[in-house]
């Protein structure tokens, strides 16, 4: 999975942070939304090309097809990375249509602009895979549509996604790559009761409910200590807690990230 460079453009869309200097700001609020929206797509397809030529050897093989399995015991990550390439177009088609709102665009504009920039990006560098050592993966494929599709209907309504999150979490480990370090993460989906008008104590507005897949030991130890694990958990909503403290920007981050150890879970291993 390849995704993992665009970490820096998916927090500068999500929270509006400018992507360039100065010079290059007074330059970009010269062009119209349309053009921005279309020079922005370009630079993030160059910069996926440079990165994949000079370190993802893009160029080094002929095109070829990946079959890397789904969620079976011996399928690569355990489909933990296909788990990823969805939580990845989900939450870069709201971080791109986060940015495109504030050049001017309403919101269902947006929520499609930024969903088809997500998977257009994300299929451009899947088809940039066909070239090297991964090879082209219909399974990752499909996951980037779902992802980006998901992404727009929640983007696009907001009483939607007010009572649902799409969630990664992460402690960090050893591997260099945050993004693909699978044995240290977690993604899950919560059902906020905040975003529910028939919960009227207040107090149960600060739980959420949680059902999470991870996956263990697929990446190095023997396979018998392999683990692909389901839970339901009960937690603790940061995200409505950091509203009630008007820290707005805080706690959309929690809409989309799990703080480890702020919830009770109770999980099977599909492998036992």
């Amino acid at each position: 999975m390849r995704y993992g460079r665009l970490g820096l453009l998916l927090a500068c869309a999500l929270f509006n942070a400018p992507l360039s200097a100065s010079d290059d700001d007074r330059r970009l609020a010269g062009l119209s939304k349309k053009d921005k929206v279309i020079w922005s797509n370009v630079a993030g397809a160059a910069l996926i090309s440079a990165w994949g030529f000079a370190t993802w050897d893009y160029g080094t093989q002929r095109p070829h097809m990946e079959d890397d399995g789904w969620f079976g015991e011996n399928d690569g990550s355990g489909g933990m990375d296909k788990l990823g390439h969805f939580y990845a177009n989900y939450a870069l088609s709201h971080g791109l249509s986060s940015l495109y709102r504030s050049w001017g665009y309403g919101a269902q504009d947006a929520a499609l602009l930024g969903s088809l920039s997500a998977f257009g990006l994300m299929g451009y560098m899947e088809f940039g895979d066909s070239f090297g050592g991964h090879g082209f993966s219909r399974k990752d494929f499909i996951m980037n549509a779902l992802g980006a599709i998901t992404g727009y209907f929640f983007y696009s309504r907001p009483a939607l996604a007010r009572k649902i999150d799409f969630r990664v979490e992460y402690i960090p480990g050893e591997q260099g790559d945050i993004f693909t370090d699978y044995d240290n993460m977690k993604l899950l989906v919560a059902l906020k009761l905040d975003g529910f008008s028939s919960v009227r104590q207040k107090y149960l507005k600060y739980l959420d409910l949680q059902l999470g897949y991870y996956t263990r030991h697929y990446s190095s130890g023997s396979q018998q200590d392999r683990e692909r694990n389901v839970y339901v958990a009960v937690g603790i909503n940061l995200s409505h807690v950091f509203k009630k403290t008007s820290y707005a920007k805080t706690a959309k981050f929690f809409n989309y990230y799990q703080m480890p150890y702020t919830y009770v879970a109770y999980g099977r291993d599909l492998n036992e």
